[in-house]
């Protein structure tokens, strides 16, 4: 076949990380077009006639010339010429891949059929993709270019359109650069990778070098160091010397240096690659991010006048597409303005970055660049306008997890989740410190809010995309790719380090890129939660109960209580001496055992004390609930086993109902549950099984639940998996009483059933359960992640769609354990609250144990309630209710027959 390419610009397009700065990302260019052979402008003269003879014959011009092209069209069958004819109209109008994308997705009335069709409809999908990037539309890009990759796996059987599609120029190159760029490491180093080994099997050398460049770039992002030298190491190998291959990996290695704090070594770096670029004609770009290179170096010097001399130099000869390296120069150029305290030029010019993005009516694009720009208006409004700055930072964290919406919440993921962290502590601490200037509650609830939008982030998107995959069977549908990713994640925990562990990571990115590429197809994305909600919850809650929510920064820690309507706060200028007290105490008194305690009770009443005290400065007295959101080594601490007295056992969890959340957003939009009563699926370990020893507990339990409530009972060591999944799919309150390991040394936690259940089959599950209690140990601890909290075996199931688990913190006696889950239950059969039944639960076991030595808290505060605060029913036996109803009757009658008798005898 005889084809014909249109060629493209072949500049490479500039990248910057919303963190760090511009390094050069090699291949974000169209395609060229696969075509037969016809003179220049034949195809749009043609169309432009048959446009004017439509309108001279019908007498009226159509309302929509697309449209009525595309009834003509799609009347003749015509779906080559269409699409070719779709490809010439963006490259007229770019604009169309914006305004009309709905038009656009619906364009193709039928898969193609011939080869020409299909390459015809491969270069639709790649130059739509393409013009979205270059007006910074980056999220609805990926879009169009994950579509050409799932069309390239459909037809790259055929070899002669394989080649002609070329996977590593054309969609390898500018899916994985968009991936880095909106943070989703992972998906990008796949790709990446993926297109390097495919290059090297070809023995494409020609465009090695920038495949490395584009993998270097995204290690940089991922402040991978070692990844980032050897990468570079093999591109540098690759290029051919004094090429401009080797540009673009000078720059990257310059930035790298600066990034770590080396301004010498960058600056050497960056030298070479000025000198370099210089020498070579048809390198502007790549020279344009050199001399934006040179900028940062001068501005992290103190020479700002000579960086915007650069900064200058470049905006005059950019590419007028190349919207991306505009957007980093204005950035920079505020950046500049900055520090050279010239705040209303530094607002200027972060305007600007601004202006070449389509945000939306609340001045939001899902973009990091963005977030960096209005962070930059943020700044520079600071000293002058406090108050305006301090919407402009709400606006930047709403916008930066607006935008981490787009990325996944794989246990083998990697992603910028949470990388400006030290921007929403920078707006969190400026709405504290309105309140001190004004007093006025509203800057309280801004920096509650925005201290919950900083955390949990992770687990609300993961709950919202468990959710749509109920509604859209996501899971069901693709059997076969969740079974292989659950056993993959088994043996991924099973297998010691080494290349075949590496080989198994490979294949899960492989299959979890392979799925999310289906759940994008139905799981809609980014949604922004609503303030108004927000607030409305906290005023409701905050009189019901005490809300305490914390912050802690890299140096200072933030407080907030809410307790009848009263906001109070706190900043906390010791956070690391108050981080390392949490530490202590845990191992002294409930990592390493009893003894501690044992030995001296008194010491712990004064150490628990000091610590309530610390982290709850306000506490004057019991209060009947308290919810908690905790940040970081505070998911740690057991807030239950601390005293309200430096010299008696008073613990704050038996006078005190509390819960725990991720954040108050899980709460603030939860739903309102169910006046159902549920009955209880019990799950008992009773016998030794895979090296655990029989739990005589469990079996007590299960006989328990079955008395008082109605029950359905399975053997945990005959429980497979498949069938624990299913049970969490009944709505049933779920009771698993058998062992769990969360040891840091093992590679996942995991449940004991007829085999391990480990923590990360559960990614891919849904569930329905009200409540989960998981009788086992360690089922609440697990490795601490950034803004996540414990990454335990509860919180997974919480992601999950369970609306509430009672797990644990640490290993814990078996026979306290049992009392302890009696008692939680017979509360619970009265108190729709688990966080209140579980309280009473530990009142009931103090008051059967009053030796100092029995009131351990190790024994008793290890179970902790997390979750939403919706009401729970357990459906009761409907013997013990008719047996209860015939008693009462039985009395009622034995009473008025007494009353006659002894009237008559009157």
């Amino acid at each position: 076949m005889e084809v014909l390419s249109k060629q493209r610009s072949r500049e490479q397009a500039l990248f910057r990380s919303h963190t760090v700065p511009a390094v050069s990302l090699a291949g974000d260019r169209r395609k060229t077009a696969w075509h037969k052979k016809k003179p220049a402008g034949t195809g749009r003269l043609r169309v432009l006639l048959m446009v004017i003879a439509f309108t001279f014959f019908s007498g009226v011009p159509p309302a929509d010339p697309l449209e009525s092209r595309y009834r003509h069209m799609k009347q003749n069958d015509s779906l080559e010429a269409w699409a070719d004819f779709l490809f010439d109209q963006l490259d007229l109008d770019p604009g169309l891949a914006v305004n009309r994308e709905e038009f656009l997705k619906k364009a193709l009335w039928r898969p193609p059929r011939t080869r020409e069709e299909k390459l015809a409809c491969y270069q639709f999908f790649i130059n739509t993709g393409w013009h979205l990037l270059t007006q910074r539309q980056v999220p609805t890009s990926i879009t169009w270019y994950e579509q050409a990759y799932a069309f390239y796996e459909r037809n790259k059987q055929d070899t002669a359109l394989k080649q002609e599609m070329d996977f590593e120029e054309y969609i390898a190159k500018p899916l994985g650069n968009n991936y880095t760029r909106v943070g989703d490491f992972s998906k990008a180093v796949y790709i990446q990778q993926r297109a390097i080994n495919e290059a090297l099997t070809a023995h494409r050398s020609a465009i090695i070098p920038g495949l490395y460049l584009n993998l270097a770039t995204t290690y940089f992002r991922m402040h991978d160091d070692a990844a980032l030298r050897n990468t570079i190491a093999l591109g540098l190998q690759s290029a051919r010397p004094g090429s401009s291959d080797a540009l673009p990996l000078y720059n990257l290695k310059a930035e790298a240096y600066l990034e770590a704090g080396n301004t010498d070594s960058a600056d050497i770096w960056n030298q070479r690659a000025l000198l370099l670029g210089r020498q070579l004609a048809g390198a502007s770009s790549a020279l344009q991010t050199t001399l934006l290179a040179r900028a940062r170096i001068l501005n992290l010097s103190g020479k700002h006048r000579e960086s915007l001399y650069y900064l200058e130099e470049i905006r005059k000869q950019v590419a007028a597409d190349n919207i991306e390296l505009k957007v980093e120069t204005a950035i920079e150029a505020g950046n500049a303005y900055l520090l050279m305290q010239q705040p209303d030029s530094a607002a200027a010019w972060h305007q600007r970055a601004l202006a070449y993005f389509r945000r939306d009516a609340q001045g939001l694009f899902p973009d990091f660049k963005v977030t960096t720009a209005l962070f930059g208006v943020a700044t520079a409004l600071l000293y002058k306008d406090p108050v305006a700055a301090a919407r402009w930072f709400e606006k930047a964290v709403l916008n930066d997890y607006y935008t981490e919406q787009l990325l996944p919440a794989s246990l083998n993921s990697s992603t910028a989740a949470y990388a400006n962290k030290k921007y929403s502590e920078t707006a969190i601490a400026l709405y504290h410190q309105l309140f001190d200037q004004h007093q006025d509650p509203e800057y309280l609830l801004k920096a509650l809010w925005l201290t919950e939008l900083s955390k949990g982030r992770v687990l609300i998107n993961e709950q919202r995309r468990t959710a749509s995959w109920k509604q859209d069977a996501l899971l069901s549908s693709n059997k076969k790719w969740v079974d292989q990713l659950r056993s993959l994640y088994v043996l991924l925990a099973e297998t010691p380090e080494g290349s075949y562990r590496q080989q198994i990571r490979q294949n899960i990115q492989r299959l979890e890129f392979e799925l999310n590429l289906k759940e994008r197809e139905s799981v809609a994305l980014l949604r922004l939660p609503s303030y108004e909600v927000f607030r409305k919850w906290v005023q409701t809650a905050g009189r019901n109960k005490v809300l305490l929510s914390y912050y802690l920064g890299d140096s200072y820690s933030y407080i907030i209580q809410v307790q009848n309507g009263l906001f109070r706060h706190r900043l906390d200028t010791a956070t690391a001496t108050h981080v390392k007290e949490i530490g202590d105490f845990m191992h002294r008194y409930f990592y390493a055992g009893p003894a501690a305690f044992n030995r001296d009770p008194r010491a712990y009443y004064a150490r628990a004390a000091k610590l309530l005290y610390t982290w709850n400065p306000w506490f004057s007295g019991p209060a009947p609930a308290v919810l908690i959101s905790p940040d970081r080594e505070l998911h740690n601490l057991p807030f239950e086993a601390l005293c309200i007295a430096a010299d008696t056992p008073a613990y704050w969890g038996a006078s005190t109902s509390i819960g725990y959340s991720f954040t108050f957003l899980q709460n603030a939009f939860a739903g309102t549950g169910s006046n159902n009563a549920r009955p209880v699926t019990v799950f008992s370990f009773e016998k030794p099984h895979l090296g655990f020893p029989g739990l005589p507990q469990s079996l007590k339990e299960g006989s328990f639940l079955a008395k008082h409530f109605v029950t359905q009972q399975y053997s945990a060591a005959g429980t497979s998996d498949s069938a624990f999944m299913a049970a969490l799919n009944t709505g049933n309150i779920i009771h698993l009483a058998s062992h769990a390991v969360a040891d840091p040394a093992e590679k996942q936690p995991y449940l004991v059933l007829k085999n391990k259940l480990y923590l990360g089959e559960l990614q891919y599950i849904t569930t329905r359960s009200p409540l989960v209690v998981l009788a086992a140990c360690e089922t609440g601890s697990g490795l601490l992640q950034q803004g996540e909290g414990m990454q335990s075996l509860g919180r997974i199931l919480l992601s999950k769609g369970v609306d509430g688990v009672l797990s644990s913190r640490w290993e814990i006696d078996d026979a306290a354990s049992g009392e302890l889950i009696r008692e939680f239950y017979q509360a619970l059969a009265t108190d729709p609250d688990p966080a209140s039944a579980l309280k009473k639960a530990r009142v009931a076991y103090l008051k059967k144990h009053q030796t100092a030595a029995a009131q351990n808290p190790l024994f008793w505060a290890a179970y902790f309630y997390q979750g939403n605060d919706t009401p729970l029913w357990i459906r009761q036996k409907r013997s013990s209710a008719l047996m209860l109803s015939l008693f009462c009757i039985a009395g009622a009658v034995l009473v008025t027959t007494l009353f006659f008798r002894y009237k008559k005898l009157l």
